[in-house]
C-alpha cells in the first residue's frame, strides 16, 4: 500500500542539528540579516562558520569563538556561535558578545533570539522570556522570528497563564499555535481543542487549519472533516490538504480521504487538476490499486502524459508487480533522466546490481526546452486567483 503518496517539502522552517527549529530569514530564505551581508554595509564578507566548527569539533573552542568574534553581524555567525559553544562553559562568553550584537542588522537581526537560547539553555528561563518581550515591545515592527521563539519558550516550561495573555493580544496567532500544541504534547488533547476552537471563534488567523489536524490526529475524523471543510476553499489549499489526507489514512479514513478529495474539487477548482493527480494515491490506501494503475496508464496513452510514468511505477510496485513497474519506467528513465534512482532501487532489489549500474551511467540528457519537459508545467495561462 502507499501508493503514489505525495512528497510534501515543508521549507518555511527548516529543521537544524539537534532538532531546533532554523529562522526564516528574508532574502535568503533563512532569517536575520542578509546573508554574507556585514553589518549595515551591503558589503561581503567571507563566511568562517565551518572554519569555527571545524576547530570547534577539534576541542579548540577558544579559537573558535575568535573567528566568529568579528562577524557577528552575519546570521550564520551567530548561530554558528551558539551551537559550538553548546556544553564548553563558555556562555558568559557567548552572552556578552550576543548581547553586543543586538542592533547590528536592523529589526531582523538574530541576536536576541540567539541571546535566549543561550540563557535558556543555562537556566536563566526568566531573563531569556524577558529579552524577547523587551524587544517585542520596543520594536517599531515586530519581527515573527521574535514572537515564535517567545511563545516556544513559555510553552517549553509549561508557562501556560503567559501564553493565555499573549493569546487575547495582536500575538494570538502564535501564541495560541504553541499552548496548544505543548497542551497536546502533555495529554491535555481535549484542552488543545477548546483552546483552537474559541481561537477560530474569534478570528484569530491561520488557527483553523491546526484546529482540523489535531482533531486528525486525535482520531476525531468527523470533526476533522467538518473542520477542514472551509480550509480547503482557499486557493492555496494544496498543502494543508495533503497533510491532511494522510492524517485521515493513518487513524484509518481512507475511504473518507478519497471522498473528502473528491468533494474539494468539485467545490475548488483551483485544485481539481491537483487532486486528479493524488486520486491513484488515495484509491491505493483504499485497497484499489489495480484501478489506480488502469487509470494512470489510460492517462498516460490517452493524453501522452508522460508525468504520469514515475506514478505508474510506484504504483506497480506497492502492488507487488515489480519486473511491470521497471519495465515501465525504463525508458522514460533513459530519455528523460528523471526517475533513475528508484529504477535503480528497483533492479538492485531483484538482484540486478549490474543493471542498476548501468542505469546510474547512462548518458545525462541534454536539457530540454519546458514545453518538452516532461514534469513541466507549461499551461499559456497563469492560475486564477
Amino acid at each position: 500500500m502507499g501508493g503514489n503518496r505525495p512528497v510534501r517539502r515543508d521549507g518555511v522552517v527548516a529543521r537544524r542539528r539537534g532538532g531546533r527549529p532554523g529562522l526564516e530569514h528574508p532574502g535568503s530564505g533563512r532569517g536575520g540579516d542578509r546573508a554574507g551581508a556585514g553589518p549595515g554595509r551591503g558589503r561581503r564578507t567571507p563566511r568562517l562558520d565551518s572554519l569555527a566548527r571545524l576547530l570547534a569539533d577539534n576541542g579548540r573552542i577558544d579559537e573558535a569563538i575568535e573567528v566568529l568574534r568579528p562577524r557577528l553581524g552575519d546570521w550564520f555567525h551567530r548561530d554558528a556561535l551558539v551551537e559550538i559553544s553548546d556544553g564548553h562553559g563558555r556562555d558568559a562568553r557567548v552572552i556578552d558578545l550576543l548581547r553586543r550584537a543586538d542592533g547590528r542588522g536592523g529589526p531582523w537581526n538574530t541576536a536576541v533570539i540567539m541571546l535566549a537560547r543561550v540563557l535558556e539553555r543555562g537556566g536563566r528561563v526568566d531573563e531569556a522570556v524577558e529579552v524577547l518581550r523587551t524587544r517585542i515591545d520596543r520594536a517599531r515592527h515586530t519581527s515573527t522570528n521574535d514572537v515564535e521563539e517567545l511563545t516556544a519558550i513559555l510553552a517549553r516550561h509549561d508557562r501556560f497563564d503567559e501564553l493565555r495573555l499573549l493569546a487575547t493580544g495582536p500575538h494570538a496567532r502564535w501564541a495560541v499555535g504553541s499552548l496548544a500544541e505543548r497542551l497536546e504534547q502533555s495529554g491535555r488533547v481535549d484542552d488543545a481543542v477548546a483552546v483552537l476552537r474559541s481561537a477560530v471563534e474569534a478570528d484569530v488567523p491561520c488557527v483553523a487549519d491546526r484546529l482540523a489536524l489535531l482533531l486528525a490526529r486525535s482520531g476525531r475524523v468527523d470533526e476533522a472533516v467538518e473542520a477542514v471543510r472551509p480550509e480547503l476553499d482557499h486557493v492555496d489549499c494544496a498543502c494543508l490538504m495533503v497533510e491532511f489526507l494522510e492524517l485521515l489514512i493513518a487513524a484509518g479514513g481512507a475511504r473518507m480521504a478519497l471522498d473528502l478529495a473528491a468533494e474539494t474539487a468539485e467545490r475548488n477548482t483551483h485544485v481539481a487538476e491537483y487532486v486528479t493527480g493524488l486520486r491513484p494515491w488515495l484509491l491505493s490506501e483504499t485497497g484499489r490499486g489495480d484501478e489506480a494503475i488502469t487509470e494512470v496508464a489510460a492517462r498516460i496513452e490517452n493524453d501522452d502524459d508522460r508525468r504520469g510514468v514515475e506514478q505508474l511505477a510506484v504504483l506497480l510496485e506497492s502492488e507487488g508487480r515489480v519486473d511491470e513497474a521497471i519495465a515501465a519506467l525504463w525508458d522514460y528513465a533513459a530519455e528523460t533522466g528523471y526517475g533513475r534512482s528508484h529504477l535503480a532501487h528497483m533492479l538492485i532489489g531483484q538482484g540486478r546490481v549490474e543493471d542498476a549500474i548501468a542505469v546510474h551511467r547512462l548518458p545525462k540528457p541534454a536539457p530540454c526546452d519546458p514545453v518538452d519537459d516532461p514534469r513541466a508545467d507549461v499551461s499559456a495561462e497563469p492560475p486564477s486567483l
